[in-house]
């Protein structure tokens, strides 16, 4: 897989990373019109997914259209590193059919394939960490969004991002 470039329009305040097959295995099914965020927020389903790999967030940022780069680990990037202002890793993944990027609002109402953007990877175990880059120029934010590093694993990683940091990247240092 080479770098892939994508622009997600946010506006439901996140960006989510998950595998539809491993998903629909957790659930048992998901019928079309559920709200599985419902369950994420007010169960332990929420870190459950997360911690098995299932589901990648990147959450409690501002709705805008971000760009979000995915690449390998060996692939070099293609973001300047002073631009990159924070670093959140790893999130374990696994990938068993394939790996869908898209709006968390994605999750309020489950429409297979709406707003759904297909990662290419291999299937297989992942580390994944998430690199949030901003470039301001005048004081302005002319260009921010997030690099998301796979890292094959032989077996699932351990959890050691943070969903409580901020990946915050719109919104200027005061």
């Amino acid at each position: 897989m080479s770098m892939r470039q994508f622009e997600v329009v946010v506006d439901f305040g996140g960006i989510v990373v998950f595998d539809d097959q491993g998903l629909q295995a957790y659930f048992g099914s998901i019928a079309e019109g559920d709200n599985p965020y419902r369950r994420f927020t007010s169960t332990a389903d929420g870190d459950r997914v997360v911690e098995q790999g299932i589901v990648m967030p990147i959450i409690g940022i501002n709705d805008s259209s971000y760009r979000v780069l995915v690449r390998m680990d060996g692939d070099a990037s293609a973001v300047p590193d002073q631009l990159i202002i924070v670093r959140d890793a790893s999130f374990p993944l696994r990938v068993a059919g394939r790996l869908i990027i898209a709006d968390l609002a994605v999750f309020l109402e489950w429409y297979p394939e709406e707003g759904w953007q297909r990662i290419d990877v291999p299937p297989g175990c992942y580390a994944a960490a998430v690199n949030g880059f901003r470039k301001v120029e005048h004081h302005v934010v002319v260009d921010f969004g997030f690099e998301i590093v796979l890292t094959p694993t032989d077996a699932l990683a351990p959890m050691t991002a943070s969903l409580r940091q901020s990946v915050q990247v719109l919104e200027l240092p005061g």
